[in-house]
């Protein structure tokens, strides 16, 4: 009987080819599990193993987790601790992503999938303006109403937000809390979606503006749709999104074979390509061409990311507060 791989992940988010690739090479099928956002993942994997596999038949192997995620997955151990010597491909990682990372200093329940930032992009073609700032976004949103998205993603909507009126992405004082809930109730009427796959709205001209990340719109540009992507000049996030395996992976061993195989440069690669987003594989970005390397969109200066805040952990007053925030702003 054939085994399979269970992987839990967004929509469009691993190449087709690299799990033909991999179910080719190892006699196993790839079974996808799509969430739509960070939200649903988390409550997803919190679902215990018992009555998960009554109800969809089996478990979850491995994930796609945020940053933020991990380190709340991991607080409820519902992430694997990870063997690194069967995984004889972390060689090829960036050293600054192997340790020292806020969210798993020493990697110990996750690998680095790909990195990027959050901003906002626009159809240029739709927008004569030329905004650089969250303040832009707002009176884009003001201005095309009915045409603007934000994430499905309470981190990066309640983030920019907060950046917008100078406090820190991770705030969460009431009074900043108070100040990002006035900003974002006045910019709900404008919106046409919460929605985390956003891509096709922006394709089809639906959207005009939408809250999102970097490669998503080195993908669109790619595909030919006239986008222009901004960081933000209050300041914005830099992310992480990881692999993991979950801590009751039915098939762990088969587990551990796919993330060595998507450490393999040739992988990280032809990922990185598909996605458009920053790899963390220093073998594999040797093997992208200039264009994608020297594109300051999906890998920002220097100076840029100085002006960036990773998301950290929020205690259990502040996760509380902005989970209301969040409930009240989606209504």
């Amino acid at each position: 009987m054939t085994k399979t791989l269970t992987i839990l992940t967004w929509p469009d988010y691993i190449n087709p080819q690299t799990l033909q690739q991999f179910e080719s090479e190892f006699g196993v099928a790839v079974q996808l599990d799509i969430v739509p956002s960070a939200v649903e993942l988390v409550e997803r994997m919190q679902i215990a193993d018992a009555v998960l596999s009554v109800s969809k038949g089996r478990g979850v192997d491995v994930l796609v987790p945020p940053d933020y995620a991990v380190r709340e997955l991991n607080a409820r151990s519902r992430l694997s601790i990870l063997d690194h010597s069967l995984l004889p491909n972390l060689r090829h990682l960036d050293p600054r992503f192997l340790t020292g990372r806020p969210h798993d200093p020493e990697s110990r329940v996750s690998i680095i999938k790909d990195w990027g930032t959050t901003g906002f992009m626009f159809r240029s073609d739709m927008i004569d303006e030329s905004p650089q700032s969250w303040a832009d976004f707002w009176n884009l949103a003001s201005r095309y109403s009915g045409h603007v998205t934000v994430l499905d993603s309470p981190g990066e909507v309640i983030g920019a937000a907060l950046k917008m009126h100078g406090f820190s992405y991770n705030s969460m004082t009431p009074d900043s809390l108070a100040i990002a809930r006035d900003g974002l109730l006045a910019l709900k009427p404008h919106l046409l979606a919460f929605e985390t796959n956003y891509k096709p709205l922006l394709a089809s001209g639906d959207a005009y503006v939408a809250l999102g990340w970097n490669g998503d719109a080195a993908a669109l540009i790619a595909q030919g749709v006239p986008i222009k992507y901004v960081v933000p000049s209050e300041g914005s996030q830099i992310w992480e999104d990881d692999w993991a395996i979950a801590a009751d992976a039915p098939n762990p061993d088969l587990s551990y074979t796919f993330l060595n195989f998507v450490m393999r440069p040739e992988i990280a690669a032809q990922e990185a390509r598909y996605t458009r987003y920053a790899t963390g594989n220093r073998s594999a970005l040797e093997l992208l061409d200039g264009e994608i390397r020297n594109d300051p969109s999906t890998y920002p200066s220097e100076e840029m990311i100085r002006n960036l805040e990773a998301g950290m952990p929020l205690d259990e007053v502040g996760q509380r507060m902005r989970e209301e925030l969040w409930l009240e702003v989606k209504g």
